[in-house]
C-alpha cells in the first residue's frame, strides 16, 4: 500500500527560501497538496468526471504539470486499455515524474510521461481533454497567454480544458479574508503558523495568482468559445473552457 511522507518541509530550520519542485518537495508533495489545498480530493473527482464526459476513443488526455501522477493514476482506473484513450503527463520536474512513473507502473491503460517546460512546444496534439491543476499559476503571467494558445491549438474541436487555480480577489479587503481563511484551513490540517509563514515567503513571486475574471479573459483571448467557473472555495477556483 502506498504511504505518503508527511510534509514537514517548512518546519525545519533549513527550510527552502524559494519554493522549487525538487526532490525534497516531491517526497512530501502528496501530503502537502491534501493538507494545503481545500477541496483537493473533490476537485480531483470533478476533473475525472469532466474527462469521462469529453474524452473520446483515439484521443489523448493531457495532465499538464502532472507532478506525482495522482490524477493520472485515478484516470487510469476509469479508462481501461480498451477505452482507446492515452494518458499523457507533462512536468518539468524529474523527481516528480519519478514518483508518477512508480504510480503508473502497474496500469494497463496506455500512458506516457514527458519531461518538458510548459513554456516550450512539447508536441501536444490530438487532445480531447487537457487538465491543468494548480499549474498555470506557476507560469510567469506575461507568458501565460502564449502557453494557453499553444494548448488550445493542440485540442481537438469540441475539446475541453480543465483549469484549477489559486485566485485572488479584485478587492484587497476580500483578498485578505481569503488568505486568512486559507491559513485557518492549513492550521486545521496540522500546520503551524511558522510553517505557513515560511511557505508563503518561499512562494512569493513563484506562485502568482490572477483574479477569476482575469483567468476567464485569458482563456477567451486564447480562443476558447466558452469559459466559466465550475467550482470555487474562497481563493481557489476551477474553470472549464470549451474549444
Amino acid at each position: 500500500m502506498e504511504t505518503k511522507a508527511k510534509d514537514n518541509l517548512f518546519m525545519r530550520e533549513d527550510s527552502p527560501e524559494k519554493f522549487e519542485f525538487n526532490e525534497s518537495v516531491a517526497r512530501v508533495f502528496d501530503d502537502m497538496l491534501e493538507r494545503s489545498v481545500p477541496l483537493y480530493r473533490e476537485c480531483q473527482e470533478m476533473a475525472i468526471r469532466w474527462c469521462l464526459r469529453f474524452a473520446h476513443k483515439g484521443s489523448n488526455i493531457y495532465d499538464l504539470g502532472c507532478s506525482t501522477g495522482t490524477l493520472l493514476k485515478n484516470l487510469a482506473h476509469q479508462f481501461p486499455a480498451d477505452a482507446g484513450v492515452r494518458l499523457i503527463g507533462v512536468d518539468n520536474s524529474a523527481p516528480m515524474l519519478e514518483k508518477a512513473r512508480a504510480k503508473l507502473a502497474s496500469s494497463s491503460s496506455p500512458w506516457k510521461l514527458v519531461e518538458a517546460d510548459l513554456n516550450q512546444d512539447f508536441g501536444l496534439t490530438n487532445a480531447s481533454v487537457i487538465v491543468m491543476n494548480y499549474t498555470l499559476q506557476f507560469i510567469a503571467p506575461e507568458k501565460r497567454l502564449e502557453a494557453v494558445r499553444r494548448f488550445y491549438a493542440g485540442l481537438n474541436p469540441g475539446g475541453l480544458l480543465i483549469l484549477i487555480e489559486k485566485v485572488k480577489s479584485e478587492s484587497a479587503q476580500l483578498d485578505q479574508s481569503y488568505i486568512e481563511f486559507h491559513h485557518e484551513f492549513k492550521r486545521s490540517q496540522g500546520y503551524s503558523q511558522m510553517e505557513i509563514s515560511r511557505k508563503r515567503d518561499a512562494l512569493e513571486n513563484v506562485l502568482i495568482p490572477l483574479t477569476a475574471g482575469e483567468n476567464i479573459h485569458l482563456l477567451r483571448e486564447a480562443g476558447f468559445s466558452s469559459a466559466e467557473i465550475f467550482c470555487k472555495w474562497n481563493n481557489f477556483a476551477g474553470f472549464v473552457a470549451l474549444k
